[in-house]
């Protein structure tokens, strides 16, 4: 089986993922616009789902169902290191962890983490939102310290609640 790391991720036009304070509730309106943006077919084929603990800590304060039981999870964090009934908590160099990993693997987040994939140059595929909210400050996606990573555009797609989906793989 081969390996593949698919960043799917929304932000806003000026590259915020989140408040100041972390919170994504400024796409509360887009999630439930009840338009599927195409995460049902993209989540299909997704083995693994791997996230940061923070993006991990604020799924579970959602009021739903952990929504990636179907896939195997895993939390990078310094904090724990074990398994919970959803996922499997790991730390240390994320390039050794991946080596480890086989199949789709879905970046869920958050921007520490895919920063640290980018440098490692593990993201495969970069599938990002771009949210029609200007956020001013919060949480950017990407560090101005990444190395240039060259990009092919192979899909672009609007939406009618004002989205775009902009998919890229790496050269």
């Amino acid at each position: 089986m081969t390996k593949k790391v698919i960043l799917y991720i929304a932000m806003s036009p000026d590259g915020f993922i989140a408040t100041k304070d972390g919170s994504v509730k400024w796409l509360d309106k887009f999630n439930n616009s009840g338009e599927d943006m195409g995460y049902n077919e993209f989540i299909k084929p997704i083995d693994i789902v791997i996230m940061g603990n923070k993006t991990y800590q604020q799924i579970l304060s959602f009021d739903c169902n952990y929504p990636y039981k179907n896939q195997k999870g895993f939390v990078f964090t310094n904090k724990k290191i074990g398994k919970d009934e959803n996922v499997t908590f790991i730390s240390g160099n994320v390039k050794e962890q991946m080596d480890k990993l086989e199949g789709n693997i879905w970046l869920v987040g958050g921007a520490n983490l895919v920063n640290q994939f980018i440098k490692s140059n593990l993201i495969d595929e970069f599938i990002i939102f771009t949210m029609p909210v200007l956020l001013g400050e919060g949480i950017k996606l990407f560090e101005e310290n990444n190395k240039e990573l060259p990009l092919v555009l192979t899909k672009t797609k609007s939406y009618k609640i004002g989205v775009t989906e902009s998919h890229y793989k790496r050269v």
